[in-house]
This record gives structure tokens, C-alpha cells and sequence, in this order.
């Protein structure tokens, strides 16, 4: 079992960024000692981790919520690449908007 410090620097993610998870219900609710205090397990850290790698790909708060509740995290593991492969599509979608932008911009400079 880990510290909240501990879980902190093993995932790289400051211990605000996990209670503030935490709270918000990105994280599943973390266990707590007899005094009260958070402690994390390997599967915790895992998903830290998980979640600090959609974050730096670009994944809102939001998406991330939605993924992650949509997995049993105690009974199965999870989907990494379906939750990536959903990201990728709407991404794509977003490059699909931006060009038709940037083709009537292109449009508009030439005229």
C-alpha cells in the first residue's frame, strides 16, 4: 500500500491533481487507513497512470470520466485501446473540421 505522496511520485501526478480526481469521481473512490488517510494499490496506480497518458494526449477531464466509468476497474481490465481508438475517431473528426476551416479561409485570401 502506498501513501498519497507515494502514489504521487510513482505516478508522477501531484497529490492535489489525485484528490482533486478524486473528487470530481475521474479516480474510483480510494480506500482510506483507520486515520483517515488515502492509500493506494498497485490497480491505483495504474490507473494514475492511465490517466495521466490520456491527459497528455490531449483527452479532456470530461472524456476521461466517461471512459473510466464505463469500466468495471474491479472485474476487468481495461479497454486501453478502445478508449484510444474512440479518442483517435474524434480527433479525426476535429482535423475533418479544421481543414474545411482552413479551406474557406484559403478561399477567402485568394478572392
Amino acid at each position: 500500500m502506498y501513501s498519497i505522496q507515494e502514489a504521487s511520485r510513482l505516478a508522477q501526478v501531484p497529490s492535489s491533481t489525485i484528490r482533486y480526481y478524486e473528487k470530481i469521481n475521474v479516480l474510483p473512490p480510494i480506500k482510506r487507513n483507520k486515520q483517515g488517510h488515502r492509500t493506494f494499490d498497485d490497480k491505483d496506480i495504474e490507473i494514475l497512470n492511465l490517466i495521466r497518458c490520456f491527459r497528455s494526449l490531449g483527452m479532456s477531464i470530461e472524456e476521461i470520466r466517461v471512459s473510466m466509468s464505463s469500466i468495471q476497474l474491479e472485474q476487468e481490465d481495461i479497454d486501453t485501446k478502445e478508449i484510444l481508438f474512440q479518442h483517435k475517431k474524434k480527433l479525426e473528426e476535429q482535423i475533418g473540421i479544421l481543414n474545411a476551416y482552413i479551406r474557406e479561409i484559403e478561399k477567402k485570401i485568394v478572392n
